[in-house]
């Protein structure tokens, strides 16, 4: 015989116990089957010889103290208790799936947030090492321009020597060609005079 889960017991058996509390004294395999809405009967009729068995062993108990009728009416009423139990423990259960559906999509929705702000971190990471990168870029180009100034400076302190020390010469030559005019304006007033006098004197 194949091995059933308990599930599939239990499915028959509240069946059983339905069809019982609605009038149905001994309900036969295929009343189950049909009950159940379709279903293998090699599956259902171990399941109820065992149910039966029960039965009878309850029965057997109470024909000592109980009548049929409110024997059965028990049995029925067992059988209703049994069918809420189950129904409370399915929807235990299924408030219970609902709470962990609950819990997982929570659980989801802050791994995408937390996920989602170590993107945007690792992206504003990613700014700032092409800002330090582009810092550290300018820097150098900054390094580099100092060391080609330096030399510069140095040239431009010679050439601003020189300068002066032309223009010092420049003054130095002004000064020289003042005086060499100065001189040459007398000269030329000494030979004019030189010029009249011998005029004068061949006369």
């Amino acid at each position: 015989m194949t091995t059933l889960s308990p599930d599939t017991v239990r499915r028959i058996e509240d069946a059983a116990a339905a069809l019982i509390a609605a009038g149905v004294p001994n309900p036969t395999n295929e009343q189950v089957r049909q009950h159940l809405g379709g279903g293998s009967l090699s599956h259902i009729s171990p399941v109820m010889r065992a149910f039966r068995a029960r039965q009878r062993e309850q029965a057997a108990e109470q024909t000592t103290t109980l009548p049929a009728e409110l024997a059965q009416l028990l049995t029925g009423q067992l059988g209703l208790l049994w069918q809420a139990a189950v129904k409370q423990a399915e929807a235990g259960a299924l408030a219970a799936r609902e709470q962990a559906d609950d819990d997982i999509a929570r659980a989801d929705q802050e791994r995408d947030e937390a996920l989602a702000k170590v993107a945007a971190l690792e992206s504003e990471l990613a700014v700032l090492r092409e800002v330090v990168a582009e810092r550290d870029r300018l820097l150098q180009e900054v390094r580099e321009l100092r060391a080609e100034v330096l030399p510069l400076r140095e040239q431009v302190a010679r050439l601003t020597a020189t300068g002066e020390h032309l223009a010092a010469q420049l003054q130095d030559t002004k000064a020289e060609l003042k005086e060499a005019r100065e001189d040459g304006r007398a000269l030329q007033i000494e030979l004019l005079a030189l010029a009249r006098h011998d005029g004068k004197v061949k006369k």
